[in-house]
């Protein structure tokens, strides 16, 4: 069974991983329903290589308990869960140009933009990548078409309407 630290720090890379930092971090973690405070958290990011090394990792592919295994070699993780296993084979689209890693170039925005920092469970994140990278497009530019053709398709109330 996996110790209370090592669970945390599995939530903490989590938390790295959607992109948390600060009190939005540690509200993570303790939705997660362990008990932290920043000096902690600090400590617990600290002693898995800090938070470059885990995005690092994380860029490369690897899955939180494989980090945690490379962190940790002699460590008991039979606690943690199991990754779901990842079905990206059935999103490749094999015609495509295997050079094509993300956007084309000039895909810019064409007006100016605001930051917006999202809440999303963890399988609506994980859609959400998978579509971007089945389409090409960062996950920006999808959440914004998204957006846009959500909200397009909304029309202000009629004369009567309520």
């Amino acid at each position: 069974m996996a110790s209370k630290s090592i669970l945390k720090q599995e939530r903490i890379i989590e938390a790295v991983r959607q992109d948390l930092e600060g009190d939005e971090a540690i509200d993570f973690v303790h939705q997660s329903g362990y008990a932290i405070a920043s000096a902690g958290y600090t400590r617990l990011l600290n002693q898995l290589g800090g938070r470059e090394y885990v995005q690092k990792r994380i860029e490369k592919g690897k899955t939180n308990l494989e980090i945690l295994a490379e962190c940790f070699p002699d460590a008991d993780l039979s606690g943690l869960p199991c990754p779901e296993p990842v079905q990206e084979e059935l999103f490749v689209d094999l015609t495509a140009d295997k050079g094509a890693d993300g956007p084309p170039p000039g895909d810019g925005p064409l007006y100016d933009t605001v930051k917006l920092t999202l809440n999303l469970p963890s399988d609506v994140y994980e859609a959400l990548r998978l579509a971007s990278r089945a389409e090409h497009k960062s996950q920006n530019q999808l959440i914004v078409e998204i957006l846009t053709t959500a909200l397009s398709q909304m029309r202000p109330p009629m004369d009567g309407e309520i």
